[in-house]
């Protein structure tokens, strides 16, 4: 990430590309394909599926709640309304508790929903993390980092239970300890709730992962790690946005990998798709300025969108 700002020109334009290529491919189509496109570009019309509105006020009140680092009575509190959301649209919500092999004396908890009755694996998990920064004097409030994500996947619980065939199909996971201890993530620090989850269900992974980190600041640059993203995945990506009309010089592609959720998933061959905004070299991320103030309506709108396109592509 210490490397984004050079590569942005050269990313910008390699998107464009590709987006490019895609309409020149959808170009010499069948006509049933050209058809299926417009279809989609329909359907993708109407975000009021999607409240930004609601997302937003699902950010404002887990801030109401301060700082919640990881086992703090604040992050059980957030723990209380997440699943009591959720529970509200028909979703069955899993606490699981753990303990870090490193960290034996912390206790930890994630939390995983799934919509029907069959406890078989889902096709799909959409994820996020909702600790925060930092303790005691240094704790932050963690609105986009943390926070933000958290909303998306809320709000996106509401939604998808409207179309219970396609919610069968998914679970919803909040990470706890993403967040490292130290200063940064490294392979024994930090990512505490995914590598459990990869570990526990061993042999039972889903086929796709969609991981949102960061998602819900003003002006956000989203930019998916090439690294750990596959062809398939990537293309999904830039047929979303093609879609959906979003530009790519604010939905872009970061050249080299990153230490967030997706990763140990990755690592397991699950397919994955990280949307995370540009943050190294901002003057908010772990820090006080990590608030409200910056939280847009725009951004977790067109984040939610995002999501569901995607999810009309890969489960279709």
């Amino acid at each position: 990430m210490n490397f984004w700002g050079p590569w942005l020109p050269l990313l910008a334009a390699a998107a464009c590309c590709s987006l490019l290529s895609c309409k020149r491919k959808e170009a010499t189509a069948p006509a049933e394909a050209f058809q299926s496109l417009v279809s989609e570009k329909q359907e993708a019309r109407h975000p009021e599926d999607f409240s930004a509105a609601r997302a937003y006020r699902h950010c404002a009140d887990l801030c109401a709640l301060g700082p919640r680092p990881s086992g703090s009575p604040a992050y059980q509190k957030q723990v209380e309304m997440i699943t009591s959301r959720l529970t509200a649209s028909g979703w069955r919500v899993q606490p699981i508790s753990f303990s870090p092999p490193t960290l034996s004396h912390r206790r930890m908890q994630n939390l995983c929903a799934t919509f029907g009755e069959s406890d078989s694996p889902r096709e799909l998990i959409i994820s996020c993390h909702i600790d925060t920064k930092g303790s005691g004097e240094d704790a932050i409030l963690g609105a986009d980092d943390g926070a933000s994500g958290a909303a998306v996947v809320m709000e996106l619980a509401r939604v998808l239970a409207r179309r219970p065939n396609l919610a069968r199909r998914i679970e919803l996971i909040f990470f706890d300890g993403e967040e490292s201890f130290g200063a940064h993530i490294t392979s024994q620090d930090g990512l505490f709730g995914s590598r459990h989850e990869v570990q526990r269900r061993a042999g039972r992974l889903p086929r796709y992962l969609i991981n949102l980190d960061m998602v819900g600041g003003a002006g956000k640059t989203i930019a998916v790690p090439l690294l750990d993203t596959t062809e398939d995945m990537m293309e999904q990506y830039l047929r979303a946005l093609h879609v959906l009309g979003f530009s790519e010089n604010r939905w872009t592609i970061f050249p080299g990998g990153m230490l967030d959720d997706h990763r140990p998933f990755a690592e397991a061959g699950v397919h994955t798709l990280n949307l995370i905004a540009s943050f190294r070299r901002s003057t908010w991320w772990h820090t006080k300025a990590d608030n409200m103030e910056r939280i847009s309506h725009e951004s977790l709108g067109e984040t939610g969108r995002v999501v569901l396109q995607l999810l009309r592509q890969i489960l279709s």
